[in-house]
């Protein structure tokens, strides 16, 4: 029991030494997101992937581009990644922290539950709202797009932006503003760093999101006034 606690402890802290990984466990004291580094903590997180993920700044609408689900997902990706690997190494025509604008059909809401980025908190205010995105509504899940609205973003502004305000819009027109990133937890593992555990990869287009979601609106016109870019709302 003793070796077994001291070989813990061990790993703990060679996992924490790791540049752009996180501690494997949460310290005592984080109790809501508010008490949440943003590099988050909990079962071996990648901290730089968190710190993507966990900004909160508002994108100045002139640097706003548009891009169509067909343009997000053509932008290039590595084929395999390592938890911790410095941001700087994505390379290719997106660039990770470009502000972008998306219209789609919103097909899909999904609570997501304890993560890393949110200190492995579980309450509904406390994690992230996971939104499926494609280009009509017949399309399957595996032609959509992601968009992620964070606990932090919430909490700067959105207190409305909870899986229960949210959910009616599945079957509606959006267009939805934020960051552009590239989810790389979800991309082939080039090596898995002690006690770290594969992920599966999720029925999508791409692993490039947008995240977090800084601004969400709704058509409440014809998609063809929506698409001329009239009759949005902002939820």
């Amino acid at each position: 029991m003793r070796f077994s606690l001291i070989f813990s402890l061990l790993t703990t802290w060679a996992i924490a030494q790791e540049p752009g990984v996180t501690p494997s466990t949460c310290p005592p004291g984080i109790h809501s997101i508010a008490d949440c580094p943003e590099g988050g903590c909990g079962d071996i997180g990648d901290a730089f992937l968190n710190l993507a993920k966990n900004r909160t700044d508002i994108p100045v609408p002139a640097d706003v581009q548009d891009l169509s689900i067909t343009e997000l997902a053509s932008i290039s990706q590595p084929l395999s990644w390592k938890t911790g690997t410095a941001r700087d190494s994505i390379v290719g025509p997106g660039r990770e922290g470009t502000p972008v604008r998306l219209v789609g059909r919103l097909k899909i809401v999904k609570r997501e539950h304890k993560e890393t980025c949110n200190c492995e908190l579980n309450s509904v205010t406390d994690t992230d709202l996971h939104l499926v995105v494609v280009r009509k509504l017949s399309d399957p899940e595996e032609k959509s797009v992601t968009f992620e609205i964070t606990p932090r973003v919430r909490a700067a502004g959105h207190s409305n932006w909870v899986f229960h305000q949210v959910s009616p819009l599945q079957g509606k027109l959006v267009r939805v503003t934020g960051w552009l990133m590239l989810d790389t937890g979800h991309l082939h593992q080039s090596s898995l760093l002690p006690g770290e555990h594969p992920r599966a990869p999720l029925k999508r287009l791409t692993n490039w999101e947008i995240h977090p979601v800084t601004k969400l609106e709704v058509c409440n016109a014809t998609i063809t006034a929506c698409n001329a870019g009239q009759g949005w709302q902002e939820f």
